[in-house]
């Protein structure tokens, strides 16, 4: 929970985005019913904090969900995020154990207490991600994080592959298109706009396409679909929204992918013959207000041309 500190450091009106103002009130309410939806999940809790400036910057996980159509392409491992092999011979020629706790037997390193093999040593996921990792071709590791890491540590999870869906960087299938739907999570703040988050984004999968492909776009319930613009500020969207996805999902699509108005959104989701006769209806709607834009312009045509006509005429004088 927010501490009383910070709730009454808070200015009486919050930014919320473009254009749009919470009360102080309002803005506590919003953060506390998003974490208390979230109670069993603390690591997707939200928090804040208030800058000099007095501009209240939420902090947080931002759940995006891929939609896009056309292939990704992912890119090479880094050299230095490559598996560093144990070495095959005893660092000591004399001592089978060598300088470390472990003995050397047929050209692999052994621990001493069960002769197995000596297990190497990987850097811990971020908990909040829930996404497999990758180092080449090496088997994969889910683990949980744990807090205290140090700048080192998280320095190298901030430079580390994750996948996507499972799916993983090598030369048959570094492209490839995600499951439609499924869903990944990245940090942010409530300050950073629709492209930086779309950046982030594709930093975090080492996607090597252009963020100017993608856009990220707001679909509802009932099936609208709107795209976010750069001003907007897609962890401000998400708490105005209401943490629960039933509502509304933010979806990493396509530039160019349709949008769809609340007015066509209501008719989605009805029968296929209530569909034919609702666009039989639009038809003859749009021939009325066809044929009475026409009429309208052949009458307002017809009086000018007489109007005209009578202006160009000559006028004849009679003298008695």
């Amino acid at each position: 929970m927010l501490s009383e500190m910070n709730e009454a450091g808070l200015l009486p009106l919050v930014q919320a985005g473009d254009g749009r103002t919470l009360s102080r009130a309002e803005f506590l309410s919003l953060i506390n019913t998003y974490n208390c939806f979230l109670k069993d999940q603390t690591q997707l809790h939200l928090s804040y904090f208030q800058g000099d400036d007095g501009e209240v910057v939420v902090e947080g996980f931002l759940n995006i969900c891929w939609g896009v159509r056309r292939p990704i392409r992912l890119k090479i491992q880094d050299e230095k995020q490559m598996i560093r092999f144990a070495p095959l011979i005893s660092s000591d020629p004399v001592s089978p154990l060598g300088n470390r706790r472990g003995m050397s037997r047929w050209g692999a390193v052994y621990e001493t207490t069960t002769l197995r093999p000596l297990r190497q040593k990987s850097y811990e996921l971020e908990s909040e991600s829930n996404l497999f990792r990758c180092m080449s071709d090496a088997s994969l590791v889910k683990r949980r994080s744990r807090r205290g890491k140090s700048a080192a540590q998280r320095e190298r999870e901030r430079q580390h592959r994750f996948s996507i869906n499972g799916h993983f960087y090598n030369y048959k299938t570094s492209i490839f298109t995600p499951c439609f739907g499924t869903a990944t999570k990245v940090r942010i703040t409530s300050s950073m706009t629709t492209n930086q988050v779309i950046v982030q984004l594709l930093n975090k999968f080492k996607i090597e396409n252009d963020p100017q492909e993608f856009a990220l776009y707001c679909v509802h319930q009932s099936g609208e679909k709107k795209k976010m613009n750069n001003r907007d500020q897609p962890l401000w969207e998400r708490i105005l929204q209401g943490p629960s996805e039933d509502t509304m999902k933010i979806f990493l699509m396509d530039m160019d992918e349709v949008e769809v108005s609340n007015d066509v959104a209501q008719y989605l989701n009805l029968e296929l013959p209530i569909l034919e006769q609702v666009l039989l209806n639009l038809r003859e709607e749009e021939t009325r207000e066809i044929q009475m834009v026409i009429s309208k312009y052949q009458n307002h045509h017809r009086v000018l041309s007489r109007m005209l006509s009578c202006k160009d005429s000559p006028h004849i004088e009679t003298s008695v």
